[in-house]
């Protein structure tokens, strides 16, 4: 069942009826939706779905977030600070100067002045009020196997925080090794191949493994886009280190598009790339998992971030990757922060309002903790992609997309978007190897609405535009 203070806030809301007008044209064909229950595709492990907390945004703190972040359904938190992570010495909190603060100022990445707003400790705090798992990111930029081994032992030994991911780096491959233009990221070694950072973190894991040897240590690979350099990073990684690590982690954003285009890619070129993702990691460790620990529509604040267009791609495209090989999704983040440009327009990647000013000083973002609409698409996602859920074979067409689970307390979840922003789609929902009771709980988002409404009765049959539909059926 949804967790009890999410479903009482949503049962007080209903969802009416409208009629077509007389003279109106005939109803466009439904749309059939069919859900294959006997068809698993996955089954989710604890914490599939999660967040970034950006270690220098404060919000993390504020005393409405354990209840967001749990209503939101939220499963993991990652102690991540983009670059920062790479000039971050756990024990004291402070940062290291960026040892390519040239480089990086000169595009706009002032690392150094994205101080820290909370201690580790404050972090698991969080993680612990909300009955989340924790991935954290050690400083290897900066830092040494030695400073990493100290964190696990601190964490697990002697604060007992049961962390068990811990991720070698942040977007190493960003430190200037595939070319001049791909340099935003903190490195302080002087050689900074993928050979060499493959060699370092072997020792990384070495250490951190005589800590404890029963969490997992992932390496830090890149989209392999093919016509890139980024696939031989991987290659190499995976050669040198991939036997002694138990995941990688990815970071997939789609770059600027349409809102077309957004939505199309959870059904072509999501499932695309983690083929190509899942086949290259295969080939050197088939026992490998795949965190895709950053992804959003766009890693640069936009209007798109808080549009009912990311409130539609989020949910969309999390399943995609889960379906297709990635056993977590962390997105890009719980807070972030108010941005962009006057030109451009202006934004947030955050899930929750950080009630900022933008930095060139013309844009006033929402109040502190304001609800944007993918966070909407969040709160549905993590109501269907439960822990120990079965994700199953689920077909739909047109405008409609379809995902669909198996929940661990007999109910089936179907999740149904329709991605046409102007028109509502009729639809059939046919479903084989689950016998259902004819009344659903249906919760719904909406463009209309920028928020989710909850009924109950019988599956609906039409979709509005611009929306998300959660079907839950119970046996």
């Amino acid at each position: 069942m949804l967790k009890s203070s999410y479903a009482a806030a949503l049962s007080s809301m209903l969802v009416g009826t409208v009629s077509l007008p007389g003279g109106a044209p005939a109803p466009a064909p439904a749309v059939h939706v069919t859900v294959s229950a006997d068809h698993v595709i996955t089954r989710l492990t604890d914490g599939a779905v999660g967040v970034n907390t950006a270690i220098w945004n404060p919000d993390l703190l504020d005393r409405p977030a354990d209840r967001l972040i749990r209503d939101a359904g939220i499963q993991t938190l990652a102690f991540d600070g983009g670059g920062v992570s790479d000039l971050y010495h756990w024990r004291t909190g402070e940062l290291s100067p960026d040892p390519q603060a040239a480089v990086h100022d000169a595009q706009g990445l002032d690392y150094e002045d994205l101080k820290p707003q909370f201690s580790f400790d404050q972090f698991a705090a969080t993680a612990r009020a909300t009955g989340s798992k924790m991935l954290v990111h050690v400083d290897y930029g900066t830092g040494t196997p030695q400073e990493a081994a100290d964190w696990v032992r601190y964490a697990n030994k002697i604060r007992h925080y049961g962390v068990q991911e811990w991720a070698i780096g942040e977007e190493t491959y960003f430190n200037g090794a595939l070319g001049a233009g791909l340099n935003t990221e903190p490195d302080g070694h002087a050689d900074k191949s993928a050979q060499a950072y493959a060699t370092n973190s072997l020792a990384f894991i070495k250490a951190m493994k005589a800590a404890d040897p029963g969490i997992r240590v992932g390496l830090e690979l890149a989209a392999p886009i093919p016509g890139t350099p980024m696939p031989d990073w991987d290659k190499t990684v995976l050669q040198v280190a991939g036997s002694a690590a138990d995941f990688v982690d990815v970071h997939y954003y789609t770059g600027a598009q349409t809102d077309d285009a957004l939505l199309a890619s959870p059904q072509t070129a999501i499932p695309k790339g983690m083929s190509a993702l899942s086949s290259l990691v295969a080939s050197y460790n088939p026992k490998l998992k795949i965190d895709i620990g950053e992804t959003n529509s766009f890693y640069r604040q936009a209007p798109q971030q808080i549009s009912p267009t990311n409130a539609l791609y989020l949910p969309e495209s999390v399943l995609a990757m889960l379906e297709n090989g990635a056993s977590e999704v962390d997105w890009w983040a719980l807070y972030n922060k108010w941005g962009g440009s006057a030109e451009n327009g202006y934004g947030d990647l955050g899930l929750l309002a950080s009630g900022n000013v933008s930095d060139d000083g013309k844009s006033q973002g929402p109040g502190a903790d304001t609800k944007f609409d993918p966070y909407y698409g969040m709160q549905l996602l993590g109501a269907l992609a439960r822990p120990g859920a079965k994700l199953v074979t689920a077909t739909a067409g047109g405008t409609v997309v379809a995902h669909a689970a198996l929940l661990p307390d007999s109910e089936l979840g179907v999740l149904l978007a329709n991605n046409d922003p102007g028109h509502a789609a009729p639809v059939d929902l046919r479903v084989a190897g689950f016998h259902a009771r004819s009344e659903a709980t249906i919760l719904t988002y909406s463009a209309a609405t920028h928020g989710i409404t909850v009924t109950h009765g019988t599956v609906p049959k039409t979709l509005p535009p611009y929306s998300l539909t959660l079907v839950l059926l119970q046996r």
